[in-house]
């Protein structure tokens, strides 16, 4: 109930001319969209730590309203090799997909004006994966990725870089995602048909997690959820 009150409050002062100040990389414009396709791991697919409340892509939807229609198809586990077209056979939300779970959830959902992706956390630590991801072959993953996206129909590609994880997380883990996130801001600030969302990773801290549990908590899928939204309306 607090957070739905939260969210009806927020949501209130939210308009296409009036803007919550939030850390982004860049300021953008997207008013009058009407469907959006929100891409990503377990974070996106609605997985939480506690205390939980709704995931951040539920927040998105209420805080838009009526006139958008926002479809989340994260996978838990997925990276961005996973979403490519450069992996192949994928695996990730408890099953393999045929040819990827790129061709079996994303186009099917597209065209969509607006496409926000946010991957990484898996990358970093090279879950279901042989190894981690390196810095280089996110930029290649996630370029192929955004490539398909804009060929498919998507109007506009939304890019976050991944959460932050907790202090005691493996440095090299740390220097994944720091890179992961230079790389999103290089690619979102200067592709075409590309653009900035929240910078999630200073975006959120420690009290939007429970311990270092890698899904943020209620409260973290609560500013996730609102600052998406944010910049998807627009200043």
């Amino acid at each position: 109930f607090f957070y739905s009150v939260m969210i009806i409050s927020i949501a209130s002062f939210i308009s296409c001319t009036h803007q919550k100040k939030i850390k982004t990389m860049t300021p953008v414009k997207l008013c009058r969209r009407t469907s959006i396709l929100m891409i990503g791991d377990s974070i996106t697919e609605g997985i939480q730590s506690n205390p939980s409340a709704e995931p951040y892509t539920t927040v998105v939807a209420k805080v838009l309203g009526k006139g958008f229609t926002v479809t989340q198809v994260g996978c838990g586990g997925a990276t961005t090799w996973d979403w490519s077209s450069l992996g192949g056979v994928t695996l990730c939300g408890g099953q393999f997909w045929d040819l990827n779970v790129y061709e079996a959830r994303a186009r099917p959902n597209l065209p969509a004006d607006v496409v926000t992706v946010m991957l990484g956390t898996n990358d970093a630590t090279g879950f279901f994966e042989p190894a981690p991801i390196s810095p280089d072959e996110y930029r290649d993953n996630l370029a192929n990725l955004v490539t398909n996206l804009l060929n498919d129909g998507a109007g506009q590609v939304m890019l976050m870089p991944p959460p932050p994880m907790c202090e005691s997380t493996n440095a090299d883990v740390v220097m994944r995602l720091e890179a992961y996130r230079t790389i999103v801001g290089a690619m979102c600030s200067t592709r075409k048909g590309v653009v900035c969302g929240p910078d999630v990773y200073t975006l959120l801290d420690e009290d939007d997690f429970q311990g270092c549990d890698v899904h943020p908590n209620g409260l973290g899928h609560l500013t996730l959820g609102i600052a998406v939204a944010t910049i998807i309306l627009g200043q």
